[in-house]
């Protein structure tokens, strides 16, 4: 018998939304996403997002309403945008989601994003441009990793 954990508030995807927040309607697009399992022990990265275009920013609302059940809505994205994903972005004011460059210390290639209780997820990108074997080789290691890395 499995067991489906009720989604956390304001996630499901039926519950009503003013137009253009979350929950966003369902991805037009599966994000290439692997994370850590839940309750495994702690770790700096939570999982690998594959993006599949240079444009990371037109696919942030996917990769939202996938992170949703886990993550709950997002408040905030910290991450080194590139000059064509900041000036292409998707997620606009009315989104309700704040858009930082990196924290102090942040790697360039991580990107860390802040639900509205407090939880965290950081995720590593792998480069869209990778061959999929080589970015599915990386994602493994980092969602297989032990503890902290």
């Amino acid at each position: 018998m499995t067991h489906t954990p009720p989604p956390h508030p304001g996630t499901r995807r039926d519950a009503p939304a003013r137009a253009g927040t979350q929950p966003f309607p369902e991805p037009t697009r599966t994000p290439r996403l692997l994370l850590r399992p839940a309750g495994a022990p702690t770790s700096s990265v939570d999982g690998a997002w594959f993006p599949w275009t240079s444009n990371i920013t037109s696919e942030l609302h996917d990769l939202i309403s996938a992170l949703a059940p886990r993550l709950g809505s997002v408040a905030r994205i910290a991450f080194e945008w590139n000059a064509v994903s900041s000036a292409q972005r998707r997620i606009d004011d009315v989104d309700g989601i704040e858009i930082t460059g990196p924290i102090p210390g942040q790697p360039a290639n991580l990107m860390y994003l802040f639900g509205e209780n407090n939880t965290r997820i950081a995720l590593t990108l792998v480069d869209p441009h990778t061959d999929p074997d080589r970015a599915y080789e990386i994602m493994r290691t980092v969602a297989d990793a032990p503890g902290d890395h």
